[in-house]
């Protein structure tokens, strides 16, 4: 089977979806279910690939507006479990090429005051580094450490729609949408050292775009003018996060 640029790669479980870039290819799509720290040649074609975890339902956690744009780990909350997502939990990257490259990715959201962590770090899209990540040297398609897994949390700085929806996602009214865009670039260097920020050899690997929602299941509103933390609520039962989630 040949399939062209830039395809969607059908996958097994529709609780993941696949993109892959580069020329035709013949090898089996990318196996959903194969350890991080591997990238067997069953899982890549010849460039690379970004696969999403399931989409589901995710805790969003609530920041004040001073500290909306921190880039630090473990920003103070104001209130934990403010609300929920319907957005994948992780994101997987693999080198599909036979030899080692350095890879970065960022992420930029259309939600006004809406962030994205990424192993628990925001990175402001609009900062001096365009919101890249920094950059991770992937092992060649087919040895340990191909493969790398990111977690993603969820957190906003502005008040949501309140629902107390128990499975699955609120009605239109309830909620607000979020569009993502991925953008994942490979550089060829094999150097032990990253490239450069600004070094002209980055280029384009990989775009992916997702959508969900975001949405309120406490009361009443936290100030978000007030970085106290611990401001309390009267979280509705039928609103804690559940596991359900899209095909699952």
């Amino acid at each position: 089977m040949s399939i062209a640029h830039d395809s969607v790669v059908p996958v097994r479980s529709q609780t993941r979806r696949t993109i892959v870039k580069g020329a035709a290819w013949s090898v089996p799509v990318l196996a959903v279910g194969a350890p991080a720290a591997h990238a067997g040649i069953s899982q890549c074609t010849v460039t690379g690939s970004v696969t999403l975890g399931p989409a589901g339902r995710v805790r969003l956690d609530a920041v004040c507006r001073d500290l909306s744009q921190s880039g630090a780990f473990a920003v103070p909350r104001i209130r934990t479990n403010y609300g929920l997502v319907f957005l994948p939990s992780y994101v997987e990257i693999c080198n599909c090429t036979s030899d080692p490259g350095w890879y970065r990715f960022r992420e930029t959201d259309s939600l006004d005051n809406f962030q994205i962590e990424v192993n628990g770090q925001h990175n402001d899209q609009n900062g001096p580094g365009a919101g890249f990540r920094d950059p991770f040297k992937l092992a060649p398609v087919g040895q340990a450490g191909g493969c790398q897994r990111f977690s993603l949390t969820y957190r906003t700085s502005d008040p949501r729609p309140y629902s107390d929806v128990a499975t699955g996602t609120p009605p239109s009214g309830s909620r607000d949408a979020v569009q993502v865009n991925l953008v994942l670039q490979r550089h060829p260097s094999t150097a032990a050292v990253a490239p450069g920020a600004n070094d002209p050899g980055w280029v384009l690997n990989t775009s992916l775009p997702f959508s969900g929602y975001a949405w309120r299941t406490t009361r009443p509103e936290p100030d978000f003018n007030s970085c106290s933390a611990g401001q309390s609520d009267a979280r509705t039962s039928s609103a804690a996060p559940s596991a359900d989630s899209l095909g699952d």
